[in-house]
């Protein structure tokens, strides 16, 4: 694996650059001419685009999730926070272009459901049985399923009502 200081260099290239041109105009050497690293650094450490997008999304959150301080308060923050990461440029327009390539690339599918779905979900479900929520697994997908509706569907975020409203339907 990379060093860390590389490894930091080449996600910063991959938010970058797809956040400039796009994730289809991504390659290992346009990555690599950005992050200042042979592609043979690249090859060693990651296997192909995907997994470098992968291990960027990932390394963002941590150190959003690093300066962020205290968890949302409650479901209805957990919801908006959510929505407005999904959101957020580069993260969106990688997240869009992994959504529509986990549907026909079974590695991408395996990637996304190992490495930011099952951790993600785990979070929300050790948040809601915190809050004393008994069946997380069918609570979770009912809350979140409207946002990821929404964002997939590109209309319009939720409003905090609106997220207060599904809040309260589902946890009755």
């Amino acid at each position: 694996m990379a060093r860390l200081s590389t490894t930091r260099r080449v996600h910063a290239a991959v938010l970058r650059l797809a956040e400039a041109d796009g994730p289809d105009s991504l390659t290992m050497e346009g990555i690599a001419a950005e992050a200042g690293v042979g592609k043979q650094t690249l090859y060693r450490s990651w296997p192909g685009i995907t997994a470098l997008i992968f291990d960027a999304l990932l390394a963002e959150s941590a150190a959003q999730a690093d300066g962020a301080g205290q968890p949302p308060g409650g479901v209805v923050e957990l919801l908006d926070e959510t929505a407005r990461e999904m959101s957020t440029p580069p993260r969106e327009v990688l997240l869009r272009w992994l959504a529509g390539r986990i549907q026909t690339d079974e590695d991408a599918a395996a990637q996304y459901r190992t490495r930011l779905l099952e951790p993600q979900r785990e979070t929300v479900h050790t948040f809601l049985r915190g809050r004393g929520v008994d069946d997380v697994e069918r609570v979770a997908e009912a809350l979140l399923a409207p946002v990821f509706y929404r964002w997939l569907m590109r209309d319009a975020p939720m409003t905090r009502d609106e997220l207060l409203a599904i809040v309260e339907r589902t946890l009755a």
